[in-house]
């Protein structure tokens, strides 16, 4: 290009072109004209120099704009080395937040456009995004900066959260197709545009996993950390809207609780909470939250329809509005329908007591008693809950039956007893390298309060327990009384704090069977020794439980003539009973809440015949999903959950709750001492426009070259037309 800059030779090779084209003629009254030019003749080639000049010019720079020189660092006019630059634009959710009317995205995006369009000829470019829910490559090595600007401004901010170690290989191999495609590159510089939260760029810092990989990346290019988050960020977020407590149905209020949080170094007072039922507001709560504290917000609601409920609880918007809403979706029931089987006559009346205190037809749950031969001959879809009480052992059938009505969502609650054959519990799997005496000896050590070395493998009966909690060991006494909640860690435990005269920690079991959980499982209520006594864990969509001992005082120790245990009879057996069944349910529906960018799936009945299901988002648009078929099961599967809020499956089937990851919320700074030292910082002042121009490397010219043309053009035919007027 800079050939062009031979056509300012133009006006002065016209110019003395011009001088001899013409011929001397002697004219008397020109003679007269000679001598008075000649008088002024000195003026005049002053003004036909300056015509000169700023025509020559005008072409320079005309020739020199169209280069786009630039000027770098050390203040040289040159055309630069090519370059490759990668542009990271942070869209997790906490970029959405708004210091003033622009968002901390927004002003991401304009970084980016205003680097593109100082950048020099010749350099390439590639953008990636930060995000769970996003493709990590939005363009590859291009040299066209106007292609990469389109693409910055069709980004949009997600819901959803991300690490920084998920797109440093994208990042790498953009690297590597830029030196297989452009050979002539001199280097790479990558910029993150991020709000710069912990949660983000934890991973990266010092003795974490990504740290390495952050590192060897500043071994290959200039690293740079453009830091767009406002400078002292506040908010206040809602989360985690749970039932605290009751059963979803009609027959009995539902107490609901959210947390509060305040991230803000100032308290929030008066702050309104509202509890909305199918979009409808039904009550309220005013708050006053201390500076960075969480309280929860509890609400009641009682429903009279038995039908699908969508919930939601929200305050007043702040900078970070995408948090401000935390929504729940309830199948709500006329009652939980259970079914409790008896291995011997009598062994469920405590329990059906304990679940039908009233035996009405109000009551929450609805009791359906079975013999234990009766099985296979109930339909078991029809119950949220079975309860199984002291059965001996179980046919493959029966086994098969059981296990795919937990697959679908069904609670299954197994209660041990004096019939219990344990080799029928324990599936039988490949041995465990950990022998039986060596369990057994781990567990005294235990009680001794010693630390005994053992392989990290599970016992054979909890190895070959299959898809149950637990697997069945020895029967033991036990001369402790007491149950130990285990610091209530277990939402089953969790209703007993603060309500000691339950008698929960003073209730008696002194015969049990061992029972050793599986990996996958939780440990809900122990004995005083260790050994646990009630196990819980999540198969496919449902709950399995286990009750190491029996429900019914029938069950007598024959050395003592003395019951296996006095827990149906003590006041905590009704509420372990009651939030038993609730956990369950409350398991069932976990798979009816989600967070942003997770799938979300369902069962779908046998009566079901077509191949597709319609799922409705909660931007009211809707997608088909194929119906998945297995083993005599049926179920639904959507992966596109980017929005926050109810995704309805099918016209009533179900609905599931997608909440916003509750770490978004949170816009601490990662400590930034703690990334690699090559990794450069720096914070994006308020006005994007003049950080834009601190971050270029170099300066661009062309522009100011264009703007002197057009000044030139405009200033020679005025120089012209004023010196002909002075010449006459």
């Amino acid at each position: 290009m800079l050939g062009w800059l031979g056509a300012a030779a133009a006006p002065i090779l016209i110019h003395l072109w011009m001088r001899h084209t013409h011929r001397d003629t002697p004219w008397a009254a020109m003679e007269f004209l000679r001598q008075a030019i000649q008088r002024n003749s000195r003026r005049l080639k002053l003004q036909q120099w300056l015509l000169l000049a700023i025509r020559t010019l005008l072409l320079v720079l005309l020739a020199l704009a169209a280069t786009k020189p630039y000027l770098s660092n050390w203040n040289l006019l040159t055309g630069g080395p090519q370059m490759h630059r990668v542009l990271v634009i942070d869209a997790t959710m906490s970029m959405q937040y708004a210091e003033g009317e622009q968002s901390s995205f927004a002003r991401a995006k304009q970084l980016a456009t205003e680097m593109l369009d100082s950048g020099r000829p010749g350099d390439v470019y590639s953008l990636c995004v930060l995000a769970e829910t996003s493709a990590d490559i939005v363009a590859g090595p291009s040299a066209d900066p106007r292609r990469i600007a389109a693409q910055v401004g069709s980004l949009e901010a997600t819901y959803a959260s991300g690490r920084l170690g998920d797109v440093l290989p994208t990042i790498a191999d953009l690297m590597d197709q830029a030196e297989t495609n452009h050979r002539s590159l001199s280097g790479h510089e990558v910029l993150f545009f991020s709000d710069a939260a912990k949660h983000t760029w934890q991973s990266a810092t010092a003795g974490q996993a990504d740290q390495s990989t952050l590192a060897e990346l500043t071994e290959r290019a200039q690293v740079t950390l453009v830091d767009v988050g406002p400078a002292e960020p506040t908010g206040v977020s809602i989360h985690h809207l749970r039932v605290a407590s009751g059963l979803s149905t009609t027959a009995e209020p539902l107490h609901l609780v959210a947390d509060v949080t305040n991230y803000g170094d100032t308290p929030v007072s008066d702050l309104p909470v509202q509890l909305l039922v199918q979009g409808t507001s039904i009550d309220e709560q005013v708050l006053t939250l201390p500076a960075n504290s969480t309280l929860p917000v509890e609400f009641d609601a009682r429903f009279t329809e038995s039908a699908w409920q969508s919930l939601s609880v929200r305050t007043r918007g702040d900078a970070l509005a995408a948090d401000d809403q935390a929504w729940l979706a309830l199948d709500v029931r006329p009652s939980v329908r259970t079914l409790v089987v008896e291995g011997t006559p009598r062994a469920a009346r405590y329990l059906r007591h304990a679940l039908d205190p009233g035996g009405g037809t109000a009551s929450p749950v609805q009791v359906v008693v079975a013999a234990e031969g009766a099985l296979v001959d109930q339909p078991l879809v029809d119950f949220d809950c079975i309860f199984l009480c002291n059965i001996a052992q179980f046919t493959p059938a029966e086994r098969t039956l059981l296990e795919r009505y937990v697959l679908q969502g069904g609670s299954l609650i197994f209660v041990l007893g004096d019939r219990v054959m344990a080799d029928s519990y324990n599936q039988p799997l490949a041995a465990s390298p950990l022998g039986w005496g060596d369990w057994a000896l781990a567990s005294a050590a235990g009680d001794w309060g010693l630390t005994l070395q053992l392989p990290p493998v599970e016992s054979p009966a909890a190895a070959n327990a299959g898809w149950l909690p637990a697997g069945v060991g020895p029967l033991k006494a036990n001369q402790q009384p007491g149950i130990d909640p285990l610091e209530y860690r277990h939402p089953i435990a969790a209703a007993f704090l603060d309500h000691e005269r339950a008698g929960l920690l003073s209730t008696p079991v002194s015969r049990y069977f061992q029972l050793q959980p599986t990996s996958t499982a939780q440990v809900a209520l122990a004995l005083p020794n260790g050994d646990p006594l009630l196990v819980t864990s999540k198969h496919g969509q449902g709950m399995v439980a286990m009750l190491a001992t029996t429900a019914t005082l029938d069950t007598v120790d024959p050395n003592t003539n003395q019951p296996w245990t006095l827990m149906p009879a003590w006041p905590s057996f009704l509420p372990i009973v009651r939030e038993l069944v609730a956990f369950g349910l409350a398991a069932t529906w976990a798979d009816d809440q989600a967070e942003i960018g997770q799938a979300i799936a369902g069962p779908v009945p046998a009566s079901f015949s077509a191949t597709t299901l319609k799922v409705e988002r909660p931007d009211q648009q809707t997608a088909e999903v194929p119906i998945i078929r297995e083993d005599a099961t049926a179920n639904w599967q959507y992966v596109s959950t980017n929005l926050p809020g109810i995704y309805t499956a099918g016209d009533s089937l179900a609905r599931v709750a997608v909440n916003v990851p509750a770490m978004e919320s949170d816009l601490t700074r990662v400590d930034q001492s703690l990334l690699p030292e090559a990794v450069q910082v720096q914070s994006a002042p308020p006005d994007a426009s003049v950080a834009g121009e601190s971050l270029a490397t170099n300066t661009s010219l062309h522009r100011t070259f264009l703007y002197f043309v057009l000044v030139l053009l405009l200033i020679e035919p005025l120089m012209a037309w004023w010196f002909a007027g002075r010449a006459v």
